[in-house]
């Protein structure tokens, strides 16, 4: 996971009203364990709001718009998930993400401490480096993996977020790690 240090602002309120929206249609899409994608919330998301996102998200990341297509656009919401990589599911792709409710929850690969994200921070992910979402202040092994998969339904352990999928090439500079022998995510 990269961070690049950009928040998109001025979208909290809706953000929160798309996250209740999403809580009242869709409670069971936060499992433990999964990213499942929120289809009943795309006919309540016009395609003007879609497209101001991706313009300001691209300005943030200093990237043209059309790396970011809107027929890749998908929200989703998840749980609490274990380290995993995502690579047999997603070999083509990269993700930018926009942090639509962060609950308690932060992105980690398999060394850091799980930070809480901000409302509207973005985040750039390989799935093909390993990655988790786990409570802050624990660290991917620290997590309790849910076999279950049960739906959350405590908000604070709930994870919501916009994601426009980036051909991998065109990304990878991005996710260029120092030379240290260790995959980092």
């Amino acid at each position: 996971m990269v961070d690049p240090g950009q928040r998109i602002e001025g979208w909290d309120e809706r953000f929160a009203r798309l996250y209740g929206l999403a809580s009242e249609l869709c409670p069971e899409r936060f499992p433990a364990e999964e990213t499942r994608e929120l289809e009943p919330l795309y006919e309540h998301v016009p395609v003007g709001w879609v497209k101001a996102i991706r313009a300001e998200t691209a300005r943030k990341l200093d990237l043209p718009e059309r790396l970011m297509p809107l027929d890749l656009f998908s929200i989703h919401g998840a749980g609490p998930v274990s380290l995993h990589d995502d690579k047999h599911n997603y070999p083509g792709v990269s993700f930018v993400i926009v942090v639509m409710h962060p609950g308690r929850l932060g992105i980690v690969d398999a060394m850091s401490t799980a930070r809480r994200h901000r409302l509207g921070e973005v985040l750039l992910l390989d799935p093909h480096r390993r990655h988790a979402l786990v409570p802050e202040g624990l660290r991917a092994r620290e997590h309790s993996y849910e076999r279950t998969h049960s739906p959350v339904r405590r908000e604070e352990d709930r994870f919501m977020f916009l994601c426009f999928d980036v051909k991998r090439p065109l990304l990878k500079d991005r996710f260029a790690v120092p030379h240290s022998g260790a995959d980092r995510a």
